[in-house]
């Protein structure tokens, strides 16, 4: 079984010979800069003198090949165009200004959020202010040629996806957080505007994109963090009235373009929207942050298992990973494919990316115990 057929079969809900790995499939399931670059050293592979940055902020990398192969990683990404890039603007104290004029300054390893550009703005204001151009020259340039030969050149599976953010997130991007979740509250016309408007653009941009590459993908990826580590960032029932109808229209129109499986990227405690989840058309939930609250991971597959591929909660990167010792390492990733492996619906990758401080010695123990406990008897 090939990787493309064994990624298939996990989503479709069966046991493969294998359950899949990911590493770098897309900007939430990968490795830091800094981590890669010590574990390369560490595995005595040469140096990659360009590391490809898929996300900035995160200091995200696309691994190189080499390093996909040595893991047995089943994944490949679509790569965006060098249009993404075009439109930032760098400012001269380690600050940036992205496509969406959110700013962002350097903080340590990653850049925090410094500016919502639509934070003071009225309505009338926001809804006329600049948008990006999913229809832009150069967005989808190359994009068929690249998708067609991964497809015909490799049996990996082949994932699109992060190309633009959440209807939700943006708009908590756009007017800052505090200002947004007080519009939900208090101004539903500003706040329902907004959302619409955010969602024309992410279904622009799949539009662009799908056009090009629908009939040549597995999986579309699509982020819009819903959750915090306590509890979801809404109440359940204010996503349903604000969130869930757009989640619909999103889902619906990625449906409408490809067979492929439908990726949410959610951070944090999520589990009481999960059928909402389920009902909007996600197929897939990422990256499963099983220490957030009610996201035990038994109680996920019991629940959910059967409807729902968990695509990470492979080993806990947050608090776990930075003081694990290698044997404690492999004790918790084997724990968890024991849980998580049974039945399929099932792939593996740790809890969001693999931080700067981690040593490659424990990102190694993680790979290797997932080589090691992958084969279904």
């Amino acid at each position: 079984m090939n990787s493309r057929q064994r990624v298939i079969k996990a989503l479709s809900h069966q046991e493969p010979d294998m359950v899949p790995i990911d590493m770098g499939s897309t900007e939430n399931t990968t490795v830091t800069r800094i981590a890669y670059v010590n574990l390369r050293e560490y595995l005595g592979m040469a140096e990659d003198p360009q590391p490809y940055i898929i996300n900035r902020m995160m200091d995200a990398v696309y691994p190189a090949d080499d390093l996909l192969r040595h893991y047995q990683v089943d994944f490949k990404p679509v790569r965006p165009s060098s249009a993404y890039q075009a439109n930032i603007r760098e400012m001269p104290d380690d600050s940036f200004y992205d496509e969406m004029d959110i700013r962002w300054k350097k903080a340590g390893h990653y850049y925090d959020m410094v500016e919502n550009p639509m934070r003071k703005l009225s309505l009338e204001q926001a809804l006329r202010a600049r948008m990006p151009d999913p229809k832009a020259a150069g967005r989808v340039e190359g994009l068929r040629e690249q998708t067609r030969r991964l497809s015909e050149n490799t049996d990996s599976a082949i994932v699109v996806g992060h190309i633009m953010w959440g209807p939700f997130e943006l708009s908590c991007a756009l007017r800052g957080y505090d200002q947004f979740l007080m519009d939900l509250a208090l101004d539903t016309r500003y706040a329902e505007a907004m959302l619409d408007r955010n969602l024309e653009l992410a279904i622009g941009f799949w539009d662009a994109y799908l056009t090009q590459v629908g009939d040549l993908v597995q999986v579309c990826a699509q982020g819009d963090d819903l959750g915090m580590q306590t509890s979801t960032i809404i109440s359940p029932e204010m996503y349903r009235r604000f969130i869930k109808p757009r989640h619909k229209q999103l889902f619906g129109f990625i449906r409408s373009k490809t067979q492929a499986r439908i990726f949410l990227h959610s951070c944090g405690s999520v589990y009481d929207l999960i059928p909402d989840l389920i009902e909007s058309g996600v197929e897939i939930l990422s990256p499963v942050q099983f220490t957030a609250a009610k996201m035990d991971l038994a109680s996920l597959k019991k629940d959910f298992g059967g409807e729902l591929t968990f695509w990470g909660g492979g080993t806990d990167t947050q608090h776990f990973l930075p003081r694990a010792s290698v044997a404690q390492i492999r004790d918790q990733v084997s724990m968890i494919f024991d849980i998580m492996a049974p039945g399929g619906g099932f792939v593996f990758v740790p809890v969001h990316n693999i931080q700067a401080d981690i040593a490659p010695e424990s990102v190694d123990a993680i790979y290797q115990t997932a080589l090691e406990k992958r084969k279904y008897d």
